[in-house]
Order: C-alpha cells, then sequence, then structure tokens
C-alpha cells in the first residue's frame, strides 16, 4: 500500500496550533506513535509519542493560546501567528520537510527554531530541532548589511 505524501503546511500548521494550545493528548493527529525527536545542541533524543508529548507538557510555564492563521498560500511558505510561535517558512520534498519558526519563550524572549524532519507519509516520524536566540548584531558588521535586513543603520 503506497501513503500518501504529506500536506507539510497542513502538518506544521497542525503542530503548531496543537503546540500553542497545549493540546497534548492530540499530539497523535501529527506525529506516529513512534516518532523520535532529537536536540542536537543539547543531546537530547525523545523516543516515542509518550515522551515528545510528556516533555511538552512538562515546559514550565509554557504560555497557550488560539492560532491566528494570517497566510496560507499553496505552494508557498506558510505564515501562521500564535502566542508562542510564528511559523516562518516550511519546504518539504516528497516525506522530508524543513520548517522556521520564531517562538516567544515564556520568559518573553524570542528564540529561532528549525526542524529538520521525516514523515510516514501522513504523520511526524522523526525530527532534529535546533534553537537559537535572538540577538543584537555588533554594529562593526552594520556597513555590510543588504539592504533587505531588518537591521541597516544601526539601530533597530
Amino acid at each position: 500500500m503506497l501513503l500518501r505524501v504529506t500536506d507539510h503546511q497542513q502538518l506544521i500548521h497542525t503542530l503548531t496550533a496543537l503546540m500553542s494550545r497545549g493540546e497534548w493528548s492530540n499530539l497523535p493527529a501529527v506525529m506516529a506513535a513512534d516518532a523520535v525527536l532529537e536536540f542536537p545542541q543539547s543531546g537530547e533524543i525523545f523516543r516515542g509519542i509518550d515522551n515528545i508529548r510528556g516533555q511538552f507538557a512538562d515546559y514550565p510555564n509554557m504560555p497557550q493560546g488560539d492560532v491566528i492563521a494570517v497566510e496560507i498560500v499553496a505552494d508557498q511558505p506558510t505564515y501562521v501567528l500564535s502566542p508562542s510561535y510564528t511559523v516562518i517558512s516550511v519546504g518539504a520534498s516528497g516525506r522530508d520537510g524543513m520548517a522556521t519558526l520564531r517562538a516567544r519563550y515564556p520568559d518573553g524572549s524570542f528564540w529561532w527554531v528549525l526542524i529538520v524532519y521525516a514523515t510516514d507519509g501522513e504523520r511526524l516520524s522523526g525530527g532534529k530541532v535546533y534553537f537559537a536566540p535572538e540577538f543584537e548584531p555588533p554594529e562593526w558588521r552594520t556597513k555590510y548589511l543588504d539592504r533587505s535586513s531588518r537591521r541597516t543603520d544601526g539601530a533597530r
């Protein structure tokens, strides 16, 4: 039996919505029972939906709220706003994909999140998640910035 190829944009949109609302019991809708989630920066590996769900559910002071879809365009990057996550882009080929998100942490800081993932044809079967905090660029690089940069004049 041939599995259908995942609608990656819908998959990431649904995952983001579930996470933003803290609907951890609904993770099996987007994650396979035997999914493996890795955080390479810390060396952590979460094997199986129960462990993945548990590490999300136990995250201290996780803000929750409704997701507001701002723009969803077929075959283009998807943009979704939520209290915790903003999906910046989703790109995929076949069963594998990559999503870039901007996350607001409970302490109010913003982080960039890159998820490189695989699917079983319908749900996430594995992924590596990379996190990087936002930071102010040094002044000395300002003169080298492209005009399309969010910061081109040395001020935010």
